[in-house]
């Protein structure tokens, strides 16, 4: 029943991370089509600063309370619990205050920093969030001691879908009534406020109903002191990896702007580019990327329980699998995305100006994805500082390159520099597998295959795109770039799916794990020979 208890409540957190997910892909791409590149640069100037705080502020709280609040109520010590949750909350709300008090008074200075006074205005508005999404935290990893997720994943969906509705009707009203970029940018960024608001309200009112705890044998008991350093102590790594990627986020902000502005670019122009960079191009890598990090969530605990009884060999099928199937995915992803760029950037929109540097991001998909889940693998395994190492590394490269490449190429340069600072990434965490755990470096099975069949479905996919042109595609709207987008995209998924079979790149096992339609595919496939 544990086990079983343990899994839904795994499933169930998936669920709404998946779906918060996709939520703020959609609202991205509506937001970007009512305020404009420009106005896209502005809100993207303030989220990364905003969230380098929260992180600062709440990444591995949540899971360090939960550690605490779960030991205390090994022992039946409700009332320990509790006090290591209040000692949790104080510690969490000062941070958040301390936090709140940088980006709120320091906007201006900060958006000087970015490249454009003019998203002090968003960087304002989201500020208030910092005072409650810590106090979120502290109750999400209280209920999460008690094994209870129900209250983190319905919170979870709620806050993220009143602040999609908030940064859609606040931009839009504020477009329509002639407020400016600036201010429906700030609009955009109010958001996050209504939305931890909608979220505090829903764990507030889960309080009462949280499942009671049977007495049991008196434990040790812990002072408010020694809570607040365990908490500390536990919290730290996990803080230290989720503040990593918005600190890289962050080397686009501080320098993509100021370098175009020095290569001659006005003011406008340059913000107008940051947002084609950011919110086009990296928000349609992102999108594949997240199935790579619930690959990871899968594996972290499977490599954890192999490496921890000595099972080799379980962990080296399980690394496999986890590795080739990311790779699967994110290969034909990064290639359907570079080779459709055209049709994507009309369809979601209105025009073509980031085709260029959504091609070039494409292949940042298949690094950032397989980044990820060695990270997974290497902190299953216990070397849970080596990724963050080895993205601290990678990030010096970006800041580097960008400094280099900018000037030449403008966002192009900058999308360039993501790619490779991943791929730096990437190759440093494989390495670490192979020196720290001794798993070799397959990239026969890896990679090779995988792109024999991913190069079949991209010359399909790029006859089509090119002969949509050559009709003259380009000019039919939006609708008709849409519809072309969703043929050639289920036409590549066709080809792929029948190359990786024909290829025997799928065993059996695989196969049948498919939910829905794996046994129907092995009977079809024992049928024809293509099972291996």
């Amino acid at each position: 029943m544990q086990q079983r208890s343990f899994v839904h409540g795994a499933l169930l957190l998936a669920a709404a991370a998946a779906v918060s997910k996709l939520l703020g892909s959609v609202y991205t791409i509506v937001l970007q089509n009512v305020i404009g590149d420009h106005g896209m640069g502005l809100f993207q100037m303030a989220y990364p600063v905003y969230a380098t705080l929260l992180a600062v502020a709440t990444a591995g709280f949540p899971v360090a309370i939960s550690k605490l609040v779960s030991e205390r109520l090994a022992f039946g010590d409700e009332a320990g619990a509790r006090a290591a949750f209040q000692t949790s909350l104080g510690v969490l709300a000062a941070a958040g205050v301390i936090c709140f008090a940088l980006l709120f008074f320091g906007a201006p200075w900060l958006a000087v920093a970015a490249g454009d006074p003019a998203a002090a205005p968003a960087i304002r508005a989201i500020a208030p969030a910092l005072l409650l999404v810590p106090v979120m935290s502290a109750l999400r990893g209280f209920y999460q001691g008690y094994q209870w997720m129900v209250p983190t994943a319905v919170s979870q969906v709620v806050e993220q879908l009143v602040r999609v509705i908030t940064i859609l009707v606040l931009s839009t009203w504020l477009m329509a009534i002639g407020a400016g970029e600036a201010w429906a940018a700030a609009g955009a960024a109010f958001g996050a406020v209504t939305g931890a608001v909608a979220g505090l309200a829903v764990l507030i009112w889960y309080a009462p109903r949280r499942p009671r705890v049977r007495a049991a044998a008196a434990g040790p008991r812990l002072s408010a002191t020694a809570a607040a350093r365990r908490l500390i102590y536990l919290a730290f790594p996990i803080s230290l990896g989720a503040l990593v990627v918005p600190l890289m986020n962050n080397i686009d902000v501080v320098t993509v702007v100021n370098l175009l502005k020095h290569t001659g670019e006005d003011q406008a122009m340059a913000t107008a580019q940051f947002g084609l960079l950011t919110g086009r191009a990296f928000k349609l890598m992102m999108l594949p990327t997240t199935l790579a990090a619930g690959i990871g969530i899968a594996v972290m605990p499977a490599v954890s329980e192999s490496f921890t009884l000595g099972f080799r060999q379980q962990m080296s099928g399980r690394i496999d699998t986890a590795v080739r199937l990311t790779i699967l995915l994110a290969l034909p992803a990064a290639a359907g995305l570079a080779v459709l760029a055209n049709p994507l950037d009309i369809a979601l929109f209105r025009d073509v100006q980031g085709a260029d540097v959504i091609q070039v991001m494409a292949w940042a998909t298949v690094f950032a994805s397989a980044q990820t889940t060695a990270a997974a693998i290497l902190q299953g395994a216990g070397f849970a500082y080596l990724p963050v190492l080895n993205l601290v590394l990678a990030g010096v490269v970006k800041l580097l390159l960008n400094l280099w490449w900018v000037p030449m190429w403008g966002i192009e340069g900058a999308a360039l520099s993501t790619v490779v600072s991943y791929g730096v990434a990437a190759i440093l965490n494989f390495r670490a597998m192979a020196r720290r755990m001794g798993e070799p470096w397959r990239w026969k099975r890896w990679l090779f295959a995988p792109a024999a069949v991913t190069f079949i479905m991209t010359g399909v996919v790029y006859a089509m795109e090119r002969q949509w042109e050559l009709w003259g595609g380009l000019a039919w709207g939006r609708a008709a770039a849409a519809l072309a987008c969703v043929v050639m995209a289920f036409v590549g998924a066709c080809v792929y799916g029948m190359a990786l079979l024909v290829s025997g790149m799928l065993s059996k096992r695989e196969l049948i794990a498919i939910p829905k339609i794996g046994p129907r595919l092995v009977h079809w496939c024992s049928r024809w020979g293509f099972l291996r």
